[in-house]
C-alpha cells in the first residue's frame, strides 16, 4: 500500500483494505474447544440479526480484515460417537493419503542432521471433493469423510491466545445502522448469552475507542472548575461571599430541566449534554449578575429602601434584557432540533440547553431572592404592605 499527501487535506492512497469491525467482543474459558464451540454459538446468534452480515473469530483484535483463511473439519460429534471413532482416529485416518511434510525422523551425514519429511503423492491429484467423498478405512469399516464431517472453508484463530490463565477468543464484526443502536442490541445479547453460558466461561463487550459516560468521570471535574472560576470572580465582583453562593446555587436548579429534558424526551446523554452544562453554566450566572449588581447599586442609591423592594426594582430594570437573552439563545438553537434525524452532539446540546433556560428562568425569579435576601427582609415588607 502507497499514500500520496499534498497541501493542506488533500492527498490518494491506494489502500483497499476493509475494516474488520468496530462491534468488538472477548470471550474467555478454561478449555480452548468449548470456548470456541461457545464462540460459534455467538456468532450464530449475531448473524441472526439482518443487519450483521460477518463475525470473524479470532485470538485478538485488530484493524484490518485479515485475509488469511483456511480449511477446516466441522465434526459430526453425534455421529462419530455412534460409530466409535474419535477425532483423533479420524485425522489418522486421513493424514497418510492427504498428508504433506510428514516428518518420520531424521539422518546423521556428515554435514549434520538432516529430517526426513514424506509427502503423499495422492495430496497432489485430490482436492477438498475428493476429500469428502472418497472413502478410507478406520476401524475396519470404509467410511467417507462427509459421512462423519464437513470441509469447510473460513478465517480461523492463527494462534492459541491465553490472558491471565485463561483461553481468549475475540469475536468482531460492524453493525450496518446506528452504533447506538448497535451497541443496544450487542448488550441483549450478551445478557441473554452469558445466561446460558457454563461455569467458568465468559463473554463482555470491548470497545477500542473513548466512550462517553463510562467508568471515567474525569470530565465532569472541569464544572466544578468552572464554578470555582465563577466563585471567585463574582466574590472580586460583589466584595462579598453570600451573594456569589446564591449565585453558584442556582446553576443546578437549570440543570434540573437538562435532567428533565433528556429524561421526557429518553435522549442520549453525551458530549452534547455536558457542553449544554457549561454553557448554562455562564447564561445563568450571567443572568444573576446582571439581577445583583443592580439590586447593590438601587441599595447604595436607596438606603432607606427596603431589600425586598429594591429587589423588585432591580427585577424590574433587567427583567427584559434577561428574557431577551434566554429568548434568543433558545430560537438561536431551535435549527439544530429541526428535521427527523437527531444529529449526534448537536441535537443533545440543543435540546439541553433550551430546557436549562427554561428552568433557569424559573430558579433566577424564585430561588435567587430567596438566597440573597434575609427572612427579616420579607417580613418587613409584608408588615409595611
Amino acid at each position: 500500500d502507497w499514500s500520496i499527501y499534498g497541501l493542506q487535506d488533500q492527498g490518494f492512497s491506494n489502500n483497499v483494505r476493509e475494516n474488520a469491525g468496530s462491534f468488538r467482543v472477548k470471550m474467555y474459558g478454561y478449555n480452548y474447544d468449548e470456548l470456541y464451540a461457545q464462540a460459534e454459538k455467538l456468532k450464530e446468534k449475531l448473524l441472526s440479526h439482518r443487519r450483521i452480515r460477518e463475525v470473524t473469530i479470532g485470538s485478538d483484535f485488530s484493524w484490518w480484515k485479515d485475509d488469511y483463511t483456511e480449511f477446516y473439519f466441522n465434526l459430526d460429534k453425534r455421529r462419530m460417537a455412534e460409530e466409535g471413532i474419535g477425532a483423533g482416529r479420524l485425522f489418522s485416518a486421513v493424514r497418510p493419503v492427504y498428508g504433506r511434510n510428514m516428518e518420520i525422523g531424521s539422518v546423521v551425514t556428515e554435514e549434520g542432521t538432516e529430517k526426513i519429511k514424506l509427502s503423499s503423492r495422492q495430496s497432489e491429484e485430490r482436492d477438498v471433493w475428493a476429500m469428502q467423498h472418497y472413502p478410507f478405512e478406520a476401524g475396519g469399516k470404509e467410511y467417507k469423510l462427509s459421512e462423519l464431517a464437513t470441509v469447510e472453508k473460513g478465517q480461523m484463530p492463527q494462534e492459541v491466545a491465553k490472558e491471565n490463565q485463561q483461553y481468549r477468543l475475540c469475536l468482531q464484526y460492524e453493525y450496518i445502522g446506528s452504533s447506538e443502536q448497535g451497541n443496544k442490541l450487542l448488550k441483549n445479547d450478551l445478557e441473554e448469552f452469558n445466561e446460558l453460558l457454563p461455569m467458568g466461561y465468559t463473554a463482555q463487550a470491548e470497545g477500542y475507542n473513548w466512550s462517553w459516560g463510562g467508568k471515567d468521570n474525569r470530565q465532569y471535574r472541569l464544572l466544578l472548575i468552572v464554578i470555582a472560576i465563577i466563585f471567585f470572580i463574582t466574590s472580586i465582583l460583589f466584595n462579598s461571599l453570600k451573594q456569589p453562593l446564591a449565585i453558584i446555587f442556582v446553576i443546578p436548579v437549570s440543570y434540573i430541566g437538562v435532567f428533565l429534558t433528556f429524561y421526557w424526551f429518553r435522549l442520549n446523554f453525551d458530549q452534547g449534554g455536558f457542553a449544554s452544562f457549561v454553557l448554562l453554566c455562564g447564561i445563568t450566572v450571567n443572568a444573576s449578575i446582571y439581577i445583583l449588581n443592580e439590586y447593590n447599586s438601587v441599595r447604595k442609591r436607596f438606603p432607606r429602601l427596603s431589600p425586598l423592594r429594591a429587589y423588585v426594582k432591580a427585577w424590574n430594570t433587567k427583567v427584559v434584557p434577561i428574557f431577551l437573552t434566554a429568548a434568543s439563545t433558545i430560537l438561536g438553537f431551535i435549527p439544530f432540533m429541526a428535521g427527523a434525524e437527531k444529529e449526534g452532539f448537536w441535537f443533545p446540546l440543543a435540546a439541553g440547553t433550551i430546557g436549562g433556560l427554561i428552568m433557569s428562568v424559573i430558579g433566577v425569579f424564585i430561588f435567587l431572592p430567596v438566597l440573597t435576601l434575609k427572612k427579616r427582609s420579607f417580613a418587613t415588607s409584608k408588615a409595611m404592605l
